[in-house]
């Protein structure tokens, strides 16, 4: 009895469906967001996490320079929309990353209506 047990626990999961360990809380996601990258680094999204940290960085460096020229105003202010919109792109990308960790890798997919569904591997 064991035997069988153990042995269907051990192949009850398909390679390739999601992972329970990879799950994610939206909740917690959302408010990591409002510090730039890290709601990524906990979605385990590195590269998008560094590439936030850097827009923000150069978004907001560009503005204090302009910031202190006062003939480049039109700049200051373009930049100023670029933080901003940096900034709620960041939070609403760890929200929707987070509520996409539930999705399966695998898709199911048909070519004809006949055929039943056929499960294609990435």
């Amino acid at each position: 009895m064991i035997l069988v047990l153990t042995v269907s626990i051990s192949i009850s999961q398909d390679n390739g469906y999601i992972d329970s360990t990879k799950i994610r809380n939206p909740k917690i996601a959302w408010k990591l967001g409002f510090m730039p990258g890290l709601g990524q680094l906990y979605n385990g999204k590195y590269l998008k996490a560094l590439g936030f940290v850097t827009g923000e960085y150069i978004a907001i460096n560009r503005f204090n320079k302009f910031n202190k020229d006062n003939t480049s105003i039109g700049l200051r202010n373009t930049y100023a929309w670029w933080i901003i919109g940096l900034y709620m792109w960041n939070i609403l990308d760890a929200y929707v990353d987070a509520q996409l960790s539930t999705f399966p890798i695998k898709r199911l997919e048909s070519n004809d209506a006949m055929d039943s569904l056929k499960v294609i591997e990435e």
